[in-house]
């Protein structure tokens, strides 16, 4: 602050006290009453003068940056007026005149793909073929509908699930990696259009692709190549038993969610000993509207036509 102003204010002040506590004093008087509102008026303004030289270019660059964050773009470009109004030539103006316009660029073009998804329904959710997290990502290969999903491929044997009559089965392959050495996996699910909402038909569990031998399939031999704990990427397959009176109600959405639902489980006797166990998704829930996408931890990664 200004010490000069301070002195300034200070003196206003004190004049003002004195003048009020002259006696006698005459409340007739009109010049006396003239200066007293002067003096009053002069307080007023070097309160205002004082106020604004509180405020600077910094402080300012903060309200815009945290209104940006928070993604209120009213706030934003007010706080901004008051730095450029103030500081033209400050460099936190520049700076943050830069920063509020991608921020505004940025929300013209949200604004537009939500008009878009709007005016096409479901059908205007962008198709996707990964989804990731910070320490997971999934890409999905091929998707099918199948009479007969096989997995767990060893040498020249496989196991098998048949779907019951007037059923099929949805079955997709799909890639993790992952940095994590005992991650999470996402959950997938299969979903119809039905008017303003998706309708959830059924969760997908996840199947080894293959092992690299009858004795890594039994647990008798350990194959690296299905733990995280040592690969990278494993490659898996996933699948729903689907109605064929389900499936005449395509398109069918094959959604993923980037909430870890799935986790691993070890049974001694079990062919194969290792496997994964579905746990509830909240995010996929049963019935899904437009707005459920547009967080980011949702995404189409088929459209079944």
């Amino acid at each position: 602050m200004s010490r000069t102003c301070v002195r300034a204010l200070t003196a206003a002040a004190a004049a003002l006290v004195l003048l009020a506590s002259c006696k006698p004093f005459d409340r007739g008087s009109a010049t006396d009453a003239g200066e007293l509102v002067a003096l009053r008026a002069e307080v007023e303004r070097l309160r205002k003068e004082n106020a604004e030289l509180r405020v600077s270019p910094h402080a300012l660059a903060l309200e815009v940056d945290g209104a940006i964050r928070g993604g209120n773009e009213e706030k934003a470009v007010a706080a901004f007026k008051q730095l450029s109004d103030t500081f033209p030539i400050a460099a936190e103006t520049t700076e943050m005149k830069k920063r509020l316009d991608a921020f505004l660029a940025q929300r013209r073009v949200q604004e537009e793909e939500d008009k878009r998804i709007a005016a096409l329904g479901f059908k205007g959710l962008p198709v996707v073929a990964s989804i990731g997290g910070p320490d997971l990502s999934l890409t999905v290969t091929s998707v099918d509908l199948v009479k007969r999903w096989i997995f767990d491929y060893w040498g020249e044997g496989w196991r098998f699930l048949d779907a019951e009559k007037d059923r099929r089965i949805l079955v997709a392959r799909v890639s993790l990696a992952s940095k994590n050495k005992e991650p999470s996996l996402f959950g997938i699910a299969a979903y119809v259009a039905d008017g303003d909402k998706l309708t959830q038909l059924g969760t997908m569990r996840y199947r080894f692709v293959r092992w690299s031998s009858y004795a890594a399939f039994l647990g008798t031999t350990a194959d690296y190549r299905n733990e995280f704990s040592h690969s990278w990427r494993i490659p898996f397959t996933v699948g729903v038993s689907l109605s064929e009176q389900d499936i005449k109600r395509r398109p069918i959405y094959l959604v993923a969610t980037t909430e870890g639902c799935h986790t691993r489980h070890f049974e001694r006797f079990g062919q194969p000993p290792v496997l994964y166990v579905a746990g509830e998704c909240k995010t996929l829930k049963p019935d899904l509207k437009l707005d459920d996408f547009k967080g980011g931890t949702l995404a189409v990664l088929r459209r079944i036509e």
